[in-house]
């Protein structure tokens, strides 16, 4: 049976099925009732994070569109996306379920399946980690019965346009997913923003289209294909996934805007937004010109937070403060998302809701608001948030989590799961407690939302409350988790000393004992991370002469003088702070601290690395 057979044998199918569900008497809501069923456009936005538009709080970012879009529906800021990566989430989306019970846990699914073999689990990982930590599945499995399917089969035009990045493999693509149109790419981020893309899937434009004005001009042609029956658009845009390109007209415009907050100043991503936005705003157009826009159901969401370990224009893309952290991370800023319900009619135009989500809960959700019955033997973790969206009340689920078993040296994560309860979420750190045991970090994000006080210590009975929701949640969902590592060697310190001076760790920090006129200590052991930061660490020397602070970059291989700031260290014998700030233009790679010029000795008790606003990046 060639495709084209196929996709007819399955409308037909679908037609008839939906014919026996809309038909029957009593059942059907009130849209069917009056010869109607909502049309669903579905747009997601890949790595953006909570803080990149005007709606939640930036004063750099322009989408005016997504403010449009915001004030005929309802807000919702306490958003999750199911993961602090893509694949992961865009397969919680189409499934209804956690990516722990996916198997789905990294962003690996534009590479090929893992052999059969393949220990899903290894016997040991590499010298430096702690923790062994679990493989993740490549594609997402066809015995899934996916949203595109159970609208197919009630009826539905089903269409994907955009980034897929849920199977390499042309069987896992989304004609095979229940999707009846597919313009989708296996890519996790277009090879080039400008045609041509060299994606497979997606035929190149003409010479320079910029690809997010690509799937927007595409998006259009199916409204405009489809107008005359009820259907379901996944609309996956790449924007603004790497690689960090735009329009130079529109960089330009942003070149010489500043953030009154001084946090966010990255004028290509401003652009790739700005892009993004416009789209959003021609596609809104065209509904309103179809006369579909009072029948349109719109959700707008992000599938992880925004990226805060490249650099580009000489910073990192964008900034989530008061988040904590970004993309690849577990805390708020990596996961908290955006997201925007429209469903005219139902939903209080310009609302907001505080009602904890997750992208788990679309599937329940989108069906629901359809008038179709549930699938609960697929979407299993799902909630539907109808009632929120009604005003009509909470709902019924006592916590939300996210599985993420996995070291990202770029943004310094260790392997997490974590559960929000109402206000409370707690961390479990795999092998960061004693005996590379359980560490737990507990936040209240009411009083709390960047995560810098962490009540663990003083709130046990708290912790194992919550913990006792994660133990639940691992077994349900099968997840796998860290196990020790048998071949960890842990190091002495993280920090090195010059041929000057000898260097021991103690339970109470680093001591250095100074032999000649040059002692340090120095660390590659750092985030890679670019920007302004703090280095701040509580000394107690008798190593006489002045002090400094070194950092290098990737562009520069030695430390040198231009990225060097000094301090005058006291030597009456007691511990003092030190706070020494700097800007590191590309990206960091090493610190090194000069405690004087002397013989001698000095202690540190504590090193940490933090923003300028506060974060935390690096504790040693």
């Amino acid at each position: 049976m060639n495709h084209l057979s196929r996709r007819q044998f399955l409308r037909a199918a679908a037609a008839g099925a939906a014919c026996s569900v809309w038909g029957m008497p009593g059942k059907a809501s009130s849209q069917t009732q009056r010869g109607t069923r909502p049309n669903i456009l579905f747009i997601l936005a890949d790595d953006m994070g909570w803080m990149d538009c005007e709606l939640y709080g930036s004063r750099y970012y322009e989408m005016p569109h997504l403010t449009r879009l915001a004030r005929r529906g309802m807000r919702f800021t306490n958003a999750y996306a199911a993961s602090p990566l893509c694949s992961p989430t865009r397969g919680s989306i189409m499934t209804g379920k956690y990516p722990a019970r996916l198997g789905i846990t990294t962003p690996a699914c534009h590479l090929p399946p893992l052999s059969a073999d393949t220990p899903m689990l290894a016997e040991k990982g590499p010298k430096h980690q702690k923790m062994v930590t679990p493989q993740s599945r490549r594609f997402l499995p066809l015995s899934e019965y996916t949203v595109g399917e159970a609208f197919r089969d009630a009826g539905y035009h089903t269409g994907f346009i955009g980034k897929w990045h849920l199977g390499l493999q042309e069987q896992y693509w989304p004609r095979h997913q229940g999707f009846l149109y597919d313009l989708g790419a296996p890519n996790p981020g277009p090879p080039s923003y400008f045609s041509p893309y060299r994606i497979k899937t997606i035929p190149d434009g003409p010479e320079g289209q910029y690809i997010t004005d690509r799937v927007t001009d595409e998006a259009i042609g199916y409204l405009r294909s489809h107008k005359d029956e009820p259907f379901l658009l996944c609309w996956w845009h790449f924007a603004v996934h790497a690689p960090y390109q735009a329009k130079k007209d529109m960089i330009d415009a942003f070149r010489d805007k500043v953030d009154p907050r001084g946090v966010q100043d990255c004028p290509t991503m401003a652009a790739m937004l700005k892009s993004m936005d416009d789209g959003i705003g021609r596609v809104l157009d065209e509904l309103e010109e179809l006369g579909l826009a009072d029948n349109t159901i719109i959700v707008f969401v992000s599938d992880n937070g925004g990226n805060m370990y490249d650099e580009v224009d000489g910073t990192t893309p964008t900034n989530n403060a008061p988040l904590r952290v970004g993309k690849g991370n577990a805390y708020e800023g990596g996961t908290r998302a955006p997201c925007i319900v429209v469903w005219p009619g139902r939903v209080e135009p310009d609302s907001q809701c505080d009602e904890i989500v997750s992208t788990v809960d679309f599937y329940p959700t989108l069906l629901e608001m359809a008038g179709l019955p549930p699938k609960p033997k697929q979407h299993v973790d799902g909630v539907s948030f109808v009632p929120a969206l009604k005003g009509q009340g909470r709902l019924h689920r006592e916590a939300v989590f996210c599985h993420f078993p996995h070291y990202v040296p770029a943004t310094q994560n260790r392997p997490c799961t974590w559960v929000r309860k109402g206000d409370w979420k707690l961390l479990r750190f795999y092998g960061e407690g004693p005996n590379r045991g359980h560490g737990f970090e507990l936040y209240n994000l009411k009083d709390d939302i960047g995560e810098r006080n962490n009540l663990a210590d003083r709130m046990p009975m708290k912790v194992a409350e919550l913990n006792a929701l994660i133990d639940r949640f691992v077994k349900d969902t099968g997840a796998l988790v860290p196990v020790k590592n048998p071949a960890y060697e842990p190091p002495a310190s993280g920090w090195q000393s010059s041929r000057d001076a000898e260097l021991s760790a103690g339970p109470d920090g680093l001591t250095l004992r100074s032999k000649g006129q040059d002692p340090f200590i120095t660390t590659e052991d750092v985030p890679i991370v670019s920007h302004r930061m703090v280095l701040r660490f509580r000394m107690r020397s008798t190593i006489t002469g002045a002090g400094s602070v070194y950092w290098r970059d990737n562009a520069s291989p030695a430390f040198a003088r231009e990225q060097k700031i000094d301090f005058e260290p006291a030597t009456d014998g007691g511990f003092h702070p030190y706070e020494i700030s700097f800007y590191c233009k590309g990206r960091l790679r090493g610190l090194r601290i000069d405690p004087g010029t002397s013989r001698g000795e000095a202690e540190f008790s504590e090193i940490l690395l933090q923003r300028s606003y506060g974060e935390v990046l690096k504790r040693w």
